[in-house]
């Protein structure tokens, strides 16, 4: 190969690298929408526990995971079986992970801060 060709051959290189990096950059990000742990911890009235989340410091509302997009939520869906079972919002762009048991006035709670912090972030 000759020195045209090499610097043929580099630039195709370098073109075919940007567009990897394009392409691999688009598919990562799934939805795209993420929210932010705080946003969720203010809109859901959440107080930190000793090893989790509880809504407004009760105990039998007890939130073990904030799940920030809908990537999260997706997998948490996917774990049945678990102690946790998965509060969302109506889209499943956002949720929380809760400990049995939690009690039904904290379950409807969750649904509607979610609901409502899921429309602020469209």
């Amino acid at each position: 190969m000759h020195a045209g060709q090499m610097q043929l051959v580099r630039h195709a290189l370098v073109a075919l690298s940007a567009l990897a990096l394009v392409v691999g950059g688009a598919v990562g990000c799934g939805s795209g929408q993420t929210t932010s742990d705080s946003k969720i911890v203010s809109a859901l009235d959440l107080k930190q526990g000793t090893h989790a989340y509880q809504i407004g410091g009760d105990p039998f509302c007890t939130v073990d995971q904030l799940l920030n997009d809908a990537d999260e939520v997706k997998q948490a869906g996917d774990k049945p079986g678990s102690r946790d079972f998965m509060i969302a919002s109506p889209n499943a762009e956002i949720g929380v992970l809760a400990r049995r048991p939690f009690a039904p006035d904290c379950a409807r709670h969750a649904k509607d801060a979610l609901k409502r912090l899921a429309r602020k972030s469209d």
